[in-house]
């Protein structure tokens, strides 16, 4: 071969055979980008085989196989995955969630011989924040705490009427709360067993009932709603809530351990107990309910609604064995001057000394009933908006006939707003994105104490301003019978203090409200 082609080959032939030399040489990814070094082993060492993938422990050092108490810490130690009891379920990336409500509001109120500069103002702000965890699907916890604050309130302000303060909390009149206020509103842990069983377990809301404006068979909040009120600013109860649904036929039915509706549960006597069943027969949807609890009466319920052709119709029965409390009995025709006069040897000259006052009462035997019932009707007025027209009435026999005793069950701490008279009625009227008001909402509602035949009529205004922020804004009215529940008064005998009345009658009120959701 020529010389001089063998020397280029040769030189070929030894350049290639350097090449895997130099690509072992050459520094990795990590190295280059400063990551981990990976310690080499030397060839004379047999490497040591990874882990089991099961978590299961190694043997150990003796040859032997591991004691159940090491398998039991070598298990802690590694963080090998635990079997649920239960199942399952794949976790979440992001099992919190933060939020809350601002509710920014203000209140006037105009009575009758109060000049303006003297009319009552208030602008309570509640603040609400949750922290929301959900790891799993079948796994939730919620917790909720509130805040309330009236800056035209002193420190400490007092519930007069029985009318439940800004934030929602039950109170009677003369209770003296502090300002600010710092409450619970919801604690409670969700769960299931199989997908079969579902459970709740803690200070929680349930409200049950069909009704607008009453729902008398709405057991388990510790205080009425307002029917009036946009946001329902009650807060939640303690109990065990059991749910097992029928989801074939559309049912439900729920077992409940009450730990503090009738006061906190100290004794395992005075927990109580609740079951309710939600069944769907045809177009109807009915529920039964029953309450048994030690310190208050035996209460049943039954609820239904419906369609019937172009209406929504619904309605509440609520049976209570007796009254949830006295009835309080005067001879008809008598009014309470007349009552006081006849007290012998004793002076009233306040609210309180009036609660002193010994008035008969009665508490039957028998099942008393509270119902209502209602029904509505949506129609369009254009091409793209329709309006909601409803009526709807209440027959309460645990309320009175006339106004004679109300500053009597307000000195009692008796006095419950919506629930005095014996008969109510409600008309209202909605109207949700008019015409090219897609972001506003209309509501007039007009209720009447149809006993003492006194009316109040509200218009409520809903604006959607940006994404997170809402508007609000209302203007009621009040007029009928003097004395009645919406235009009641202490304005004669012992209730005139310095030459003024105690409470004047009510006149107009208006309102307006700022509200952030996040």
């Amino acid at each position: 071969m020529n010389s001089r082609v063998f020397t280029p080959a040769a030189f070929l032939a030894a350049a290639l055979a350097c090449l895997p030399a130099a690509a072992q040489s050459r520094p990795d990814e990590d190295s280059l980008f400063g990551g981990d070094e990976q310690p080499q082993t030397p060839a004379g060492e047999a490497q040591e085989p990874p882990p089991a993938a099961d978590g299961s422990p190694e043997p150990s050092s003796s040859g032997q196989a591991p004691s159940r108490e090491e398998a039991r810490d070598a298990q802690a130690l590694t963080g090998a995955p635990v079997q649920e009891a239960f199942g399952s379920e794949g976790h979440a990336e992001d099992p919190l969630k933060i939020g809350g409500q601002f509710y920014l509001r203000a209140f006037t109120q105009g009575n009758e011989g109060v000049s303006f500069g003297d009319t009552s103002f208030s602008a309570p702000t509640l603040v609400d924040g949750y922290f929301d965890a959900r790891p799993t699907d079948r796994l939730r916890g919620m917790v909720v705490g509130r805040l309330s604050f009236d800056p035209s309130r002193a420190g400490q302000s007092t519930s007069f009427l029985g009318t439940n303060p800004s934030d929602g909390s039950p109170t009677i009149p003369g209770t003296s709360f502090p300002n600010p206020r710092v409450l619970l509103d919801q604690a409670w842990l969700r769960f299931d067993i199989a997908h079969t069983v579902f459970f709740t377990v803690g200070k929680q809301h349930v409200k049950w009932g069909t009704s607008r404006f009453w729902n008398p068979t709405d057991f388990l909040s510790p205080q009425r709603r307002d029917p009036l009120a946009v946001f329902d600013a009650r807060t939640g109860a303690s109990m065990v809530k059991l749910h097992v649904p029928w989801e074939a036929k559309g049912w439900n039915f729920y077992g409940i351990a009450l730990l503090d509706n009738a006061g906190p549960a100290s004794t395992l006597g005075r927990i109580g107990g609740a079951a309710r069943a939600e069944v769907v027969l045809g177009p109807a949807e009915v529920g039964a309910s029953a309450v048994l609890q030690r310190g208050r009466k035996h209460r049943f319920g039954l609820d239904v609604s419906s369609a019937a052709g172009p209406f929504d119709v619904y309605g509440e029965l609520a049976l209570t064995k007796g009254f949830e409390t006295p009835r309080f009995l005067i001879p008809q025709g008598l009014s309470l001057q007349e009552i006081i006069a006849a007290a012998e040897g004793l002076e009233i000259r306040s609210l309180e000394d009036l609660g002193k006052l010994p008035v008969p009462s009665e508490s039957p035997g028998h099942l008393t009933p509270q119902v209502s019932g209602g029904a509505n009707y949506t129609f369009a007025y254009s091409e793209s908006d329709t309006a909601t027209v409803g009526v709807e009435y209440f027959y309460n026999a645990t309320g009175y006939d006339a106004s004679t005793l109300y500053p009597y069950l307000i000195a009692r701490g008796l006095y419950q707003p919506f629930y005095l008279g014996k008969h109510y009625a409600a008309l209202y009227a909605t109207l949700i994105g008019p015409g090219s008001w897609d972001k506003a909402s209309f509501v007039l509602s007009n209720i009447g104490n149809l006993s003492d035949r006194s009316f109040t009529s509200r218009l409520d205004l809903g604006y959607r301003a940006l994404s997170y922020l809402s508007v609000e804004a209302y203007a009621a009215a009040s007029y009928g019978r003097k004395g009645g529940e919406f235009r009641f008064a202490l304005d004669s005998g012992p209730f005139i203090v310095d030459g003024k009345p105690l409470l004047p009658a009510p006149t107009v009120q208006l309102g307006v409200g700022l509200r952030i959701n996040l």
